[in-house]
């Protein structure tokens, strides 16, 4: 801080500008206040203004001194934030770079920074890596959790449509399983049926995963999306379906009591009929008693 007014503002750049921002304005001082290139009677307060912008220019063009500087004066957010903010700038600066260059690091910083970003920076992120997987598909083993979160965001960008045209073989049952986690925790019932059919769609170019499907096609159900999962699992691989998780599922229906759940335990109930009607051999496990509701002491009987 000099004089009151900060190190972004000397060098007239905002305080989220990247390093080439920095080093443009930098350049552009210099040339227009050195002393070399100024009048004379100017001189003396033209080396006052390059003190000045040498003084901010080299604290901003080094990451490290300008997360302190931030900190320091609660700029940028101050600390809480700093550290997002610089992931940002450097993701910027890596989206600018030929994509031949590009290394699998880059790649999972771009991923750590997609939830901080607003709507329409993560859709430019997300086109992004649509055009990088076009031009380097061997890189695409780093776009498949971002190909989820587009959906899970629910961005009106085609980096999964892309993904499963040019490398599906990239998807793994790990990230499978993390998607249909995240996919419970989405709102709206509308989005919700949106996730649950993207993943039949992977499931159509990934049929060796297809045990992978089978618990998330359960949680479609049990959360009353009437989308295809289930249903695309039975037409393509009902063998996946095993006595051991169809009895889990069955567990999560008898917990729905009818008097409350009514029109959610029909729908499952119907769920259970089209599992049935695939695997014939499956066998439908009673549904355990319910426990007697004691009395209030009052109205107990007597022993």
């Amino acid at each position: 801080m000099i004089d009151g007014v900060n190190y972004y503002q000397i060098l007239g750049v905002t305080e989220d500008a990247l390093l080439k921002e920095i080093q443009s304005a930098w350049r552009t001082f210099v040339k227009d206040n050195h002393e070399d290139v100024v009048p004379q009677f100017d001189r003396p307060a033209a080396r006052e203004r390059m003190f000045k912008i040498n003084e901010a220019y080299a604290v901003l063009s080094n990451e490290e001194k300008r997360g302190d500087y931030d900190n320091a004066h609660m700029l940028n957010g101050g600390s809480s934030i700093e550290l997002v903010r610089r992931r940002v700038r450097k993701a910027r600066e890596i989206m600018q770079r030929d994509r031949r260059l590009i290394t699998g690091e880059d790649m999972k910083l771009i991923e750590t920074i997609l939830d901080y970003l607003d709507p329409h920076t993560q859709e430019a992120c997300f086109t992004w890596m649509t055009e990088m997987l076009d031009e380097c598909p061997d890189m695409a083993r780093y776009v498949v959790a971002p190909a989820f979160e587009e959906q899970l965001l629910g961005a009106k960008t085609s980096l999964l449509e892309t993904l499963l045209q040019k490398a599906p073989y990239a998807i793994t049952w790990e990230k499978i399983h993390l998607y249909g986690e995240d996919i419970c925790g989405v709102s709206g019932k509308t989005q919700k049926e949106h996730n649950y059919n993207q993943l039949a769609r992977i499931l159509c170019h990934r049929l060796d995963l297809a045990k992978y499907f089978v618990y998330a096609a359960y949680q479609e159900q049990a959360s009353g999306c009437e989308s295809c999962l289930l249903p695309t699992i039975l037409r393509v691989a009902p063998e996946e379906i095993t006595q051991e998780n169809f009895d889990d599922y069955l567990d999560t229906v008898y917990t729905m009591r009818a008097i409350i759940y009514g029109q959610l335990r029909n729908y499952n109930e119907q769920a259970i009929d089209w599992i049935l009607k695939a695997r014939p051999d499956l066998l439908r496990k009673p549904e355990p008693p319910k426990a007697k509701k004691e009395l209030p002491l009052p109205l107990r009987p007597k022993s």
